[in-house]
């Protein structure tokens, strides 16, 4: 991973430097000729969803877009986040215990602001006028039946827990078919679209993203962004503790430095197009990777060493009630060893990846 020359620095700005680059212009742009465009984060980063919470009202106002989907809730609430977003009032309570319910350690700040997001913009509405919609892409997370002890058990929970396909059906169903369009916002691995990962050697893994799910239907509708962040080092499937390494050779880092500001690329232009990664698990199975061949689109938010975790909610669990609530999804041995509410919010805090993003910001020079 060298330091770019000043010249080479300079190709990669003066190509930035166009309001085509501004992210929030770059996502809205795709929709004059996608019905669906895929957004990819890595989990945990601030600035990830802060974009996210900028975008939403931004794709409202200058292309209309009322449909916002992701992978952080599930489906079977539907209804209920369709009334709470649609309520009078506000209700913080509420949105927190639906979405404890749907996984009980998302306990995040700012993935819990959506809701409020997307209920400010539905405020606007007149009541005569489609109101904007908030889908739920996930299944709701029961720890207890998906490591059970009984195999029955174990296997139903498992077929109806990974929700892959279930995803891109529900934006086919919601939007395409309806002849809408959508922002998706998920994993990046849910979200990949011509891209599969690799599983061993030059053997790819069995399974279907959402993503693909969507894209082999649909490939002239879809548009897929990865947000910025570092990749997995090239033998993470063999390795206890991940090691992160610099995507694509470290380019979009000291481009950002340089610009000193967010930015987004397209990958039909050769100069990010062509760019490639030969050190990360996504090159696993090839000499080299090449951006389009891994997204249509990148979006570098922030730099690396910039990345700051997302806060978690005070009042996540705040009485036995809720406590009772999730240790009765918890694996037994589990439950029997939290005995309050500082207990479980330790245990939820040991869920989390927020620790790796202060991780990520010590990878070091190029």
């Amino acid at each position: 991973m060298r330091r770019l020359s000043k010249q080479e620095l300079r190709t990669y700005t003066e190509s930035l430097d166009t309001d085509l680059s501004e992210p929030l212009q770059f996502v809205a742009d795709k929709f004059d000729s996608h019905d669906v465009v895929l957004i990819g984060e890595p989990h945990w980063v601030k600035q990830h969803i802060d974009f996210a919470k900028k975008l939403i009202p931004y794709l409202y106002q200058t292309k209309g877009i009322k449909i916002f989907a992701w992978e952080f809730g599930a489906s079977d609430f539907q209804n209920e986040v369709d009334s709470l977003v649609n309520a009078p009032a506000f209700d913080r309570k509420r949105v927190i215990a639906i979405s404890r319910r749907a996984c009980f350690f998302w306990n995040f700040e700012e993935y819990l602001d959506i809701f409020k997001v997307i209920w400010a913009i539905n405020q606007t509405i007149p009541p005569d006028q489609e109101k904007f919609r908030f889908l739920q892409l996930g299944s709701d997370y029961n720890p207890r039946k998906l490591h059970s002890k009984d195999p029955a058990i174990r296997m139903k929970e498992v077929l109806r827990f990974y929700y892959d396909e279930k995803m891109g059906r529900i934006i086919e169903a919601e939007v395409i078919q309806k002849h809408k369009k959508g922002l998706w916002y998920s994993g990046a691995h849910h979200a990949f679209t011509k891209y599969r990962q690799p599983l061993f050697l030059f053997r790819k893994a069995p399974d279907v993203r959402g993503g693909q799910y969507l894209y082999a239907r649909y490939p002239e509708r879809v548009y897929m962004i990865i947000l910025h962040f570092p990749y997995p080092g090239k033998w993470f499937l063999f390795q206890k503790d991940a090691v992160f390494t610099y995507g694509f050779g470290a380019v979009y880092d000291q481009i950002y430095r340089e610009y000193k500001r967010p930015f987004a690329v397209d990958a039909k232009n050769p100069l990010f197009g062509d760019l490639k990664d030969n050190h990360s698990y996504y090159s696993f199975d090839r000499w080299s990777l090449k951006l389009r061949e891994f997204c249509d689109g990148y979006i570098v938010p922030c730099a690396i060493s910039e990345m700051e975790p997302v806060a978690l909610v005070p009042d996540w669990v705040t009485n036995d009630t809720e406590l009772e609530e999730v240790r009765s999804i918890l694996p037994a041995q589990d439950a029997a060893r939290i005995k309050d509410v500082p207990a479980l919010l330790e245990y939820i805090e040991e869920q989390t990846g927020r620790a790796r993003i202060k991780e990520w910001r010590n990878l070091g020079e190029f």
